[in-house]
């Protein structure tokens, strides 16, 4: 019985030793690994992934480049047109604005501190003297920028070696020969080229023929071109002009010319035009050129019968120096590419205006050359400000200021007294105002605003 009874207690704690070893050996099994995700769709596999790259090692801030400092630096422009032949009395006026605004400029630093010379040549309105200030000029400088011109004559004679040379020339001569002739290309002009002036105001008369018509017209306009025999006097008739007017229905009854001079008689050209049924005049001259058309007309007791109209010189405060009486002036009607003195509230005519007092210029020369100059200067700084900004100044050249006049494009030179818009091929603006003498120099007054003008360049 004992025996047994030890049996059954060693077979227990046997069994409990066996039990207990099974527990501890469930609990200290090693972990399973879980099984590796499935590899990504091999269209979509994603590359291996290359090892960190150590962060670069920090840098200085860059500093912005600022404009360039040109100080000791000089830009020549240079200018030339007749001091003492017959365009003497709108010359002059052009010549001071160039010369106070290329002062003004340098007072006021420069660009960007180059000082801007100017160099002026009177070639008495000889193309072969204007020829020669050209070879003088660019004999004495192997990279000239611009140069200034004043008459069509100067600016066609010269269009081609502007182009071969590669030098801007910017003018007051608005021949669209000059402009669009064979080898042009560096001709900018300050105002629209007389064919376009000539359109935009037969454009206009034909629009508002019953409010401007003389008393005893009939319902057409029929036109005499009456003006000195010079590429200026006849720089409005080209062949693309003669088409526009012809399509607009004014037929053009006379075309007669009298002398460049202050004493020139028009009664011949003004009888003919009256003999072949015109009733507008269009005279394609300045100062004492407008003046002798008013004259005769007002000697011959015909004034009324006739609108009298001209290019944009021809309303001007030089025209009435070589009227018989102030009052012949009224009713003249003009194109008007720019602001005049009256428009006081335009920051740029103020500008001029202090330039003009500053400078103790007289009163006589308060005119349209005077004020454009100042706004050409303008131009001609603003370009080649952008040349510099674009290539740098050490590859500043004509070239550069061509491209730099057509990139700004359209723009609005000295706070917009004058538009311009020399992009698509254009070298001339191709806006204006259309303004008539109702007063005296202080009532020339707006008929039509702001407008394009027809585009009568030469077809290429």
């Amino acid at each position: 019985m004992r025996k047994n009874l030890f049996i059954l207690m060693t077979c227990l704690v046997v069994a409990s030793l066996l039990l207990s070893a099974c527990r501890t050996a469930a609990t200290t099994a090693p972990e399973t690994e879980a099984p590796p995700p499935p590899p990504p769709p091999t269209d979509t596999a994603v590359p291996p992934t290359e090892a960190p790259t150590e962060p670069p090692a920090p840098t200085d801030t860059p500093v912005p480049v600022g404009p360039p400092d040109l100080s000791g630096e000089t830009i020549t422009l240079y200018h030339f047109g007749d001091l003492s032949g017959p365009y003497a009395a709108i010359t002059a006026p052009l010549i001071h604005g160039a010369e106070d605004a290329v002062k003004a400029v340098n007072e006021a630093g420069g660009i960007y501190g180059a000082m801007l010379a100017i160099q002026f040549a009177d070639d008495a309105g000889n193309i072969d003297e204007a020829v020669a200030a050209y070879d003088r000029f660019t004999s004495e400088d192997d990279n000239p920028l611009v140069m200034i011109t004043y008459g069509s004559g100067e600016a066609e004679a010269l269009a081609q070696r502007f182009a071969e040379d590669k030098i801007v020339n910017v003018t007051a001569g608005l021949s669209s020969k000059a402009f669009y002739g064979a080898g042009s290309g560096y001709t900018f002009g300050l105002g629209p080229i007389y064919p376009d002036q000539l359109g935009l105001v037969m454009q206009f008369l034909v629009d508002n023929w019953a409010d401007y018509k003389p008393a005893e017209a009939g319902d057409e306009v029929k036109l005499a071109h009456i003006s000195w025999p010079t590429a200026f006097g006849q720089g409005a008739l080209t062949t693309e002009s003669r088409a526009f007017l012809a399509d607009l229905g004014v037929e053009i009854v006379a075309e007669e010319t009298y002398d460049v001079s202050p004493t020139a008689d028009t009664t011949t050209a003004i009888l003919n035009a009256q003999a072949a049924g015109a009733n507008v005049i269009w005279t394609n001259t300045l100062a004492f050129g407008p003046a002798a058309v008013l004259n005769g007309l007002h000697a011959l007791g015909l004034r009324d019968q006739f609108v009298v109209a001209g290019a944009n010189w021809t309303m001007d405060l030089a025209t009435y120096a070589f009227l018989a009486d102030p009052a012949y002036a009224v009713g003249l009607i003009a194109p008007t590419p720019y602001l005049w003195w009256t428009d006081a509230d335009n920051p740029g005519v103020q500008y001029a205006e202090e330039l003009f007092a500053a400078n103790e210029r007289g009163a006589g020369e308060h005119n349209v050359g005077y004020l454009l100059l100042v706004a050409g200067v303008d131009l001609s700084v603003k370009a080649i400000t952008h040349a510099i900004d674009t290539v740098g100044y050490e590859n500043l050249n004509g070239e550069a200021v061509q491209a730099a006049l057509i990139e700004m494009s359209p723009f609005e030179a000295l706070e917009g007294v004058f538009r311009v818009d020399y992009s698509g091929g254009s070298r001339s603006p191709h806006t204006s105002q259309i303004r008539m003498i109702q007063g005296g120099p202080d009532a020339f007054n707006i008929l039509q605003d702001w407008a394009d003008t027809p585009d009568l360049r030469p077809s290429e």
